[in-house]
């Protein structure tokens, strides 16, 4: 039998929502009833997540019952409960909002059940759809070690403006920050917060403001994302009908030019490009020994082309506080142009040697927010090389799957081709996927 899993429901076959999860199953025949949740689906499925012994899972029956929608909750209830969560950022799948909502904590608050994780900053937040204007009394966190020092508990009809309902007060968050452990002896807290009076909105959401702290060994300490198993809200009201919007379908027709530049003109053309500079638009990143710098030396358009070259100067840039052996040049277009979907290319040729690091990257336009910055903005490498001549990659980066652990895979260039020739780099971008290509060759 199962001994975790997951109940699924889909409309296409595809796309699926969880529905009903258990974390300690124990055999036998199970009923999960999905009320107050109104499940709309054609396709349902138990995805596995841990077996109760070496074998596979062994299934005497599958039963699905149906009825009439479940109408809104006008009794004290837990309106959250298997409706849809939403946050600014999260680790990984694995640690996905979702699992806020999906019923499953451990009694002792310890270890890696369903639950949501943030990065490593302290403006993060996690929210919840309640389907419909609700009246709300109480909200209970149930936290895993890493829990929030303060925070606010905020409501919303138009999941836009928010009200602020409660805050720990001045005392409460001292004693939260006092509370330092390590690691593998601190445990969760359950914090019951019961409002003054009832307040009325659609969402709910906690946005943290101070992150717990672990001795990282003791005396010295660490903070961590936030880490939340259940998010409950109390109250009447709600939709049972609440679901996570459809994914946008794929559009059909042929693309149109929004963005293009030659390097035709005189001189690199500023309205359409930002020259980034060590120091002051970005700082040392990847232990590089070149500072960004704007100077014709290293940025210039020659026969149609624009040229990006790196010039040896040991010692004597200083940009940002530091000393750099090498100056080059990077441009980007934020502040200038960004978009959503659609097909970008670029034909270039690269250098080939040890040291070199030519990219062509797309950034989440919100990258240079220090609420959000990298990687939870998000960075798709449409090329990079390393210095190689006969390959290229291409990558993705964002919240648990970054530097080394992006996702991507590499192109061997065709039929003897190397970097140092002229080549199409492209990446075609859809609302279910992305395709990368050399020279047309996906």
């Amino acid at each position: 039998y199962g001994k975790r899993y997951v109940l699924e429901a889909s409309a296409n076959g595809t796309d699926w929502t969880p529905f009903y999860t258990e974390t300690a199953g124990t055999g036998g025949s199970v009923t999960a009833h999905t009320y107050p949740q109104e499940v709309r689906a054609r396709y349902v499925r138990m995805r596995g997540i841990e077996r109760a012994t070496p074998y596979g899972y062994s299934l005497y029956s599958f039963k699905v019952y149906g009825g009439e929608p479940a109408p809104a909750s006008t009794t004290r209830t837990n309106l959250a409960l298997n409706h849809p969560a939403y946050s600014n950022v999260y680790q990984h799948a694995g640690t996905s909002p979702a699992f806020v909502t999906d019923g499953g904590r451990p009694a002792d608050l310890k270890g890696d059940a369903t639950r949501w994780s943030s990065d490593w900053n302290a403006d993060r937040w996690v929210s919840v759809d309640l389907g419909a204007t609700s009246t709300i009394d109480t909200v209970d966190l149930y936290w895993e070690a890493a829990y929030a020092v303060d925070y606010e508990l905020q409501v919303s009809d138009d999941n836009r403006t928010w009200r602020t309902v409660y805050r720990p007060s001045a005392d409460q968050v001292a004693a939260r920050r006092a509370d330092v452990k390590p690691p593998g002896e601190a445990t969760g807290r359950h914090d019951n917060v019961r409002l003054p009076q009832p307040v009325t909105g659609r969402y709910v959401r906690m946005l943290g403001k101070e992150r717990r702290s672990f001795y990282n060994p003791a005396p010295a300490t660490a903070q961590f994302g936030y880490s939340l198993y259940e998010f409950e809200v109390w109250g009447t009201g709600g939709s049972a009908a609440a679901a996570y919007p459809a994914l946008p379908g794929e559009q059909s027709g042929t693309y149109r030019t929004t963005f293009f530049d030659d390097f035709t003109s005189a001189a690199l053309d500023r309205g359409k490009w930002r020259v980034v500079r060590t120091g002051t638009e970005m700082g040392s990143v990847n232990g590089e020994s070149q500072a960004y710098v704007d100077s014709a030396d290293n940025i210039r358009l020659e026969n149609g082309a624009l040229i990006l070259r790196a010039e040896h100067c040991k010692g004597c840039t200083k940009a940002g506080g530091g000393t750099y052996d090498f100056t080059s040049g990077r441009i980007d277009t934020n502040t200038k142009f960004d978009f959503t979907y659609g097909r970008v290319s670029a034909r270039m040729k690269l250098p080939v040697g040890d040291g070199f690091w030519p990219a062509f990257w797309l950034l989440g336009s919100n990258v240079d927010d220090p609420s959000v910055s990298w990687p939870a903005s998000g960075e798709t490498d449409i090329m990079e090389n390393i210095g190689y001549g006969d390959w290229t990659s291409s990558a993705l980066h964002g919240p648990g799957y970054s530097a080394d652990g992006n996702v991507g895979a590499r192109q061997v260039y065709p039929g003897g081709g190397r970097a140092d020739q002229w080549h199409t780099y492209a990446v075609e971008w859809t609302p279910t996927g992305m395709k990368f290509s050399v020279d047309d060759r996906v």
